[in-house]
This record gives C-alpha cells, structure tokens and sequence, in this order.
C-alpha cells in the first residue's frame, strides 16, 4: 500500500492535532519505504535524523524549488511555510506547481488549520490523526473530506482516532491504518514529568501557610 502511494509525483497532507502523533507517522512511513527501497530524502522539522537513506535537512521554502526525483518531508508546516507573507506565499505556490515537473512527493504535515483553502487544494492525499472538527478552515478541501466521512470515531467536535490510529483517504476511498510506535523516534520520551510526586519526608520541612484574620 505505501508503496503505490509514492509511485509518482504528489503532495501528501498529515493532519491532525498537536501530540497526535503525526511525526511518528512520518517515521513509520519513511521506515516502510525504507524497507525495500533507496531514494533522495529532504526534510524539515523532523526533529530526529533519518539515516537509511541519503538525507538531508532544507531550512527554506526557497530550497525546495531545486530538489528533484525526491522525497520531501515537511513537519511542523506553519514553522516553514508563512502563508500571511505575501513573497513566500507567492514561493510556495511556485514550489507546490513544480512538484510534478521536479519528480518529487511532498509530504506536509500539520494542525487542521494550517492547510488554508489553496493548500488543501493542492494535496491528492491525506492522512489524518486525531483532529478538531472546528478547526478546519470552512470551504477548505481537507473540510469537505472530513465532513463526507460518516465512520463511528467521528463525532459532532473530534475525529477520535487513536494515537496508533490513521484514517487515509487516497481521492478516492477511506481506509483505517495503525501506526507502529518506533521507541528509537520518539523524541519525547526522556521528557520530565510536570508534577512530582512528594515524598512524605519532604513534606515536613514545608513551612506551615499563615492565614491571618482580615
């Protein structure tokens, strides 16, 4: 199945949430086609390198014009790709029209509200996480396809996906597909816990609050 879907050039919408797991399904899908193929991999904001191919790091909208026969992967898109600039908007429609020329599949991965009305136009499919109904852009492409799905996770305010969980539409049909969790990809599992538990002991030494009568 991953690999029919970058048998020829197209742009590729990863949809969902913040923690919703999108940059573990970016893994997940460079790994499947790592598995039996080599290929040129570009990215940006993927916060870990991906070494099983020949890769690099693109830090512009700009640099993006003269990749060809590739693989581009761009997370956290509203970070690269300011579409309130007028100039770089002007870029990225520039870069998504070359796609096809260039031999290239774009993924772009993001929140709902980050694929304005032109972008989601320009995207042939989607892959979509946990998402907030509300937050899609009205008349938006990426709307309409959400508001056409009737599936039981879909709610009046939330695409209730699992964080293993994605539901892809190619152009044309609806499919359910899990997302393997790769511990080597998870940037945040060293994260410190917010709240610490307090030790008993400690608890002592805490100087008693005095309230003092008004």
């Amino acid at each position: 199945m991953i690999n029919k879907l970058f048998n020829k050039p197209k742009i590729i919408g990863v949809v969902g949430d913040v923690n919703t797991g999108k940059s573990m399904t970016l893994y997940n899908i460079l790994e499947g086609l790592a598995e039996n193929n080599t290929f040129n991999l570009y990215y940006y904001g993927l916060r870990l390198d991906f070494e099983k191919v020949a890769s690099q790091r693109v830090y512009s909208v700009a640099e993006l014009e003269s990749i060809q026969d590739s693989i581009i992967i761009i997370d956290e898109l509203s970070s690269l790709f300011d579409l309130d600039n007028r100039k770089i908007k002007k870029i990225i429609e520039n870069t998504l029209r070359l796609i096809n020329h260039n031999n290239n599949v774009l993924i772009l991965c993001g929140t709902p509200e980050n694929f304005k009305k032109f972008l989601s136009a320009k995207v042939d499919v989607y892959a979509f996480k946990k998402c907030t109904l509300r937050d899609f852009i009205n008349g938006s492409t990426s709307k309409n396809i959400i508001n056409a799905y009737n599936g039981y996770e879909k709610g009046s305010e939330v695409l209730n996906l699992a964080i293993d969980e994605l539901l892809l539409f190619d152009g044309y049909h609806y499919e359910k597909k899990k997302v393997e969790y790769l511990e080597e990809y998870d940037s945040k599992q060293d994260n410190v816990s917010i709240l610490q538990k307090r030790s008993k002991k400690c608890s002592k030494n805490v100087p008693e609050i005095v309230r003092y009568k008004k």
